[in-house]
């Protein structure tokens, strides 16, 4: 009897949708339905995993995306965010996160993390320096950080041994700190602009 009614939870649980959220393997997120509407996607939290809200002038992230609990990407890209909430830290299945061109100064600690993180975009933004929680980020692929006023790369970094690709292009970087920012990530395809004599 007791199996039985696991059973009939179990298929309850599949029929009204209300399954447990879920990491997609990377092929399947490639394929899923993008909502471009918070609204639209809040009719149906459990089957949103990829959420566009890139140009909408936001300020700050609306907390209603914290219902959306299977969320594996998110673009916050082209808005006028300053800092993310604390409350980001539930969106657990994060795969990827693009937030380009916005007013960050700094790598917000809730990046630090999203375990599962593979892609952070957070190009043209007014960021000074990495965090050194930043090496926890193991699963990370690629990191774009493409026109920003870096000035410091903690030796953490070097925790981040699935990096492939770092974009550190339109930063000025004496030759010295490029030789050890590569010494740190050996295996990453690093893409830096001509060195300056800064710092020499």
């Amino acid at each position: 009897m007791n199996m039985r009614t696991s059973l009939f939870a179990f298929l309850l649980v599949l029929v009204t949708g209300q399954a447990k959220a879920q990491l997609l393997p990377h092929q399947a997120l490639d394929s899923v339905r993008t909502f471009y509407s918070l609204e639209r996607a809040l009719l149906v939290p459990d089957s949103v995993y990829r959420l566009d809200l890139s140009r909408k002038k936001l300020r700050e992230v609306p907390e209603a995306v914290r219902q959306l609990k299977n969320l594996n990407a998110l673009d916050l890209g082209r808005n006028k965010l300053k800092e993310l909430p604390a409350w980001m830290n539930e969106l657990q299945y994060l795969q990827e996160f693009y937030a380009g061109r916005n007013k960050f100064t700094k790598i917000p600690n809730v990046v630090c993390q999203w375990k599962h993180l593979r892609r952070l975009d957070l190009h043209q933004n007014r960021i000074e320096g990495l965090p050194a929680c930043i090496g926890n980020l193991k699963e990370l692929y690629s990191l774009n950080l493409w026109s920003n006023d870096l000035g410091d790369f903690p030796d953490e970094i070097s925790g981040m041994k699935a990096l492939r690709f770092l974009d550190l292009r339109v930063i000025q970087f004496s030759q010295k700190e490029m030789d050890r920012i590569s010494s740190l990530l050996p295996s990453t395809r690093i893409f830096f602009s001509q060195p300056c004599n800064c710092g020499e």
